[in-house]
């Protein structure tokens, strides 16, 4: 299944232009807000991101994304030695890929006056394109989610 779900995302129709496979991965919002609960506010488990979600994510739709970003290869899930039911998502190498980008849609939306973004400070160290507190952020994820 896994090979399956990335081919189908890289070679879907026509889509070659790297643009439109990056869209096709982050397609909608809740692919996002997960990978940014994940990995700013350190919720790695289902129950965790639920409960400390503002956006409200539907309980079916957090398992259905979830289970998409592991299938596409951007988490992985294990399970939690103190819990037999609950799986403890980590970010894959790629996803820490995509931190930057994300961080640029941040800095993108606070630069925009006709959307009301909230000001998040620790994101404004984060933002620069040479920045060492991304590069410190992503090494320590590297180390607390086990990535190698």
């Amino acid at each position: 299944m896994e090979g399956f779900v990335k081919k189908n995302i890289s070679l879907r129709g026509d889509i070659t232009c790297p643009i439109a496979v990056a869209a096709e991965v982050l397609s909608d919002q809740w692919a996002v807000i997960v990978l940014r609960d994940i990995a700013f506010f350190n919720q790695r488990t289902f129950g965790a991101i639920l409960d400390n979600n503002n956006e409200r994510i539907p309980r079916p739709t957090l398992a259905n994304r979830l289970k998409r970003l592991c299938d596409i290869g951007l988490l992985n899930a294990r399970g939690d030695a103190g819990h037999a039911q609950r799986k403890i998502y980590s970010l894959t190498e790629p996803a820490l890929g995509l931190l930057p980008v994300m961080a640029g849609m941040a800095k993108w939306s606070l630069s925009q006056e006709g959307f009301k973004a909230q000001k998040i400070e620790f994101l404004n160290d984060l933002c620069s394109p040479t920045s060492q507190a991304m590069t410190e952020l992503i090494d320590g994820l590297r180390i607390t989610h086990a990535i190698e």
